[in-house]
């Protein structure tokens, strides 16, 4: 009996502690302005967010915080992270892109 319930508690704990996650790409918008003598490239910039809170405004915000003279984010790409957690799914994103200044 009693390797029956570990047995069964082996499993059951094997099944709570199972989860898998894995990383999609999702968008590339791989552009900078044509006349590279009108910007001045700042830096790169990269935030990880929820699916619930992103988008670019974050990315934006992020590189104004970093450097506050940005006037736009280009070259951003954006990565999705999946976890599966028995019959959870979670969702996260990694955006990242390159903070200009226009002169």
């Amino acid at each position: 009996m009693k390797k029956a319930f570990f047995a069964l508690l082996a499993a059951a704990m094997i099944a709570v502690v199972t989860g898998c996650t894995s990383m999609g790409f999702v968008s590339d918008a791989g552009e900078f302005p044509a006349d590279a003598s009108t910007y001045e490239v700042l830096g790169r910039v990269s935030i990880k967010t929820s699916a619930t809170n992103s988008g670019y405004s974050k990315l934006y915000q992020a590189a104004k915080d970093l450097y506050p003279d940005t006037d736009d984010v280009v070259n951003v790409k954006i990565d999705k992270k999946t976890t599966v957690f028995l019959i959870f799914v979670f969702n996260s994103y990694e955006m990242s892109g390159i903070a200009i200044n226009y002169k």
